[in-house]
């Protein structure tokens, strides 16, 4: 057995396996250096977390799974000896010999190399099964995989600054994927980007309440009556596909009663997933005189990745089996049994700083101050629950998936690309009877996923489905899936760019996520944070819900977040 390390030596180990593991930390991190600066976010933690039982043997309790304990790998190695670690103890140790000085040579600086333009793009793992989706999305008149990101203004942003840059932003390196388009080179190849033969012109429509001063009016906008019919009309336009390019953002910006806007940026999944949507805003921002670093536009580390079907099916072949547990217990959907073209409505709730806080407490309770994923979709699954005791059905259990990030944490970018695995979890009438039980429940079940590494083996399993056509890939889904896909979708994105505090010139009050949802299983609740207020999304399709059970829905999920009127 080896030798205890000294505590020094302890917390340089730490810091390697966060290096190794967990973060992408910047030149000069050190033990001492902020952990959360870098990018530790609850998931990260619960992966530190079960790396730290791994290599360390010690089982850090909830209760002390704070942010000062985990602000730097000092205090994580200071908490490693409170729990029981063993280091050696003794006097101070004597500093290592210091290296004979390198001689010292002067390298001619290379000049620039230019950015290579978009040219074609493979697709990563989890884009082919959001390739098949989409398809079965438009095909029942759903409209395709898209999702908004919401950024609420206190005033109007530079108009004139926005359109120019949407002009000219296609000139930039990788933003030709905006109107890019699938396809194959072959019959037998798989799908990949290509630019657009004839790529069409970013635009972006502008409304104005026709009971506001009429700010947008001048640069062209369109008077409405409504503005959450107007938000849903948004959220419910297809982005198109034509045959010589696609369409695969839109920009709205819609000017409020009160004179503030709020700007909508509709994204396709197929190029990009939330937090990609989130630094591409950032980005965006930069260009219009912003101070932030260029992000990358696209990760091609999956091209570096050699192995073959053998090596992949290693990894895959945990996935069915995990799947039949999943799905051994029936479940259910608010919405339709079949895919229909219900249209789409959404709510946005902002709780305030001290319901935040509170809901915060709540969720402390459960799996500690840093991991709220739990928490919060206990409260989804719970509410959910309600309606269906309200209708008098008892369903066995029910199920959701969340998308999980697999970027690096720490890491700026890239703009472009999926880069998600799924969590799937489910929950039977006994779990759901106090929260709890649910939220206990459900952090046992993303342990075991973290642990197991499900989340690669579902990776690999999607990677294995390429050859698939997109029918055929829905298809093995749909019948693995009983039909309903999950109960209902949910995600929490964790806090909203917490650097775009400004937009545009305008000041950034508020921003949320109003993501792709289909019906079945028709309902999605969705959470992130922004200046420091927990903002719930509730989305549903026509039909999914009367407005007495969406009533009833929202006072569950309010009281299971310590939310009082």
């Amino acid at each position: 057995m080896p030798d205890a390390p000294t505590l020094s030596q302890l917390e340089l180990r730490v810091l390697d396996l966060v290096r190794d593991e967990v973060l992408q930390t910047p030149p000069g991190f050190g033990v001492s250096s902020d952990l959360f600066e870098a990018g530790l976010d609850s998931m990260a933690i619960m992966q530190l977390l079960l790396l730290l039982e791994e290599h360390y043997g010690v089982a850090i309790p909830v209760g002390s799974v704070s942010r000062a304990n985990f602000k730097t790998a000092q205090t994580i190695a200071a908490l490693l000896v409170e729990q029981g670690y063993a280091i050696t103890q003794g006097g101070a140790e004597e500093p290592a010999p210091a290296p004979p000085p390198e001689p010292v040579v002067i390298v001619p600086k290379a000049p620039p190399v230019p950015e290579e333009k978009f040219d074609r793009l493979p697709l990563r793992d989890c884009d082919f099964f959001t390739h098949a989706f989409d398809e079965m999305l438009r095909q029942a008149g759903q409209g395709g995989h898209i999702a908004r990101s919401f950024i609420e203004l206190d005033r109007a942003p530079d108009v004139v600054a926005l359109k120019e840059l949407l002009v000219r932003l296609q000139n930039y390196f990788a933003f030709p994927i905006l109107t890019a388009q699938l396809k194959k080179p072959s019959f037998f190849s798989l799908p990949l980007w290509v630019p657009a033969t004839n790529p069409r012109p970013l635009e972006l429509q502008l409304w104005s309440d026709e009971k506001s001063t009429g700010t947008l009016l001048s640069h062209g906008a369109q008077k409405f009556a409504d503005l959450q019919t107007k938000l849903d009309d948004i959220i419910n336009t297809s982005l198109p596909q034509y045959e010589d390019g696609w369409i695969n953002v839109r920009f709205d910006l819609v000017e409020k009663a009160d004179g503030s806007c709020v700007f909508v940026f509709s994204w396709s999944h197929l190029i990009m997933d939330g937090i990609g949507a989130e630094f591409f805003l950032l980005e965006i921002n930069r260009l219009l005189g912003g101070k932030s670093e260029p992000v990358p536009g696209f990760d091609l580390t999956d091209l570096k990745d050699q192995r073959g079907w053998g090596e992949r099916w290693k990894t895959a072949k945990v996935m069915p089996a995990f799947f039949d547990t999943v799905m051994s217990k029936s479940f259910e959907a608010l919405g339709s049994a079949k895919l229909s073209a219900g249209r789409a409505h959404f709510q946005v709730i902002t709780l305030t700083e001290e319901q935040s806080a509170e809901a915060a407490r709540r969720s402390a309770e459960v799996s500690g101050p840093l991991i709220n994923m739990p928490f919060h979709l206990a409260c989804a699954m719970r509410a959910h629950q309600r309606v269906f005791a309200h209708r008098g059905q008892k369903p066995e259990s029910l199920m959701c998936c969340v998308p999980i990030q697999v970027r690096r944490k720490g890491t700026r970018g890239p703009l472009f690309q999926n880069h998600l695995t799924m969590f799937f979890c489910n929950l039977v009438a006994e779990d759901l009877t106090t929260l709890d039980a649910a939220a206990q429940s459900l952090h046992k079940q993303h342990t075991r996923f973290i642990k197991e590494k499900i989340g690669d083996a579902f990776r690999d399993l999607m990677w294995m489905m390429r050859p698939m056509p997109p029918s055929l890939h829905m298809h093995f889904i749909n019948w693995h899936m009983k039909g309903k896909f999950s109960s209902f979708y949910h995600s929490n994105t964790g806090v909203f760019a917490p650097e775009l505090t400004h937009f545009g010139g305008a000041q950034v009050t508020n921003a949320y996520h109003v993501p792709s949802f289909s019906d079945p299983p028709g309902t999605g609740v969705f959470t992130n944070e922004k200046n420091g207020r927990l903002v719930l999304t509730l989305c549903w399709r026509a039909g999914t819900m009367t407005e007495e059970e969406r009533a009833i829905f929202i006072g569950q999920l309010m009281s299971d977040l310590g939310v009082t009127a």
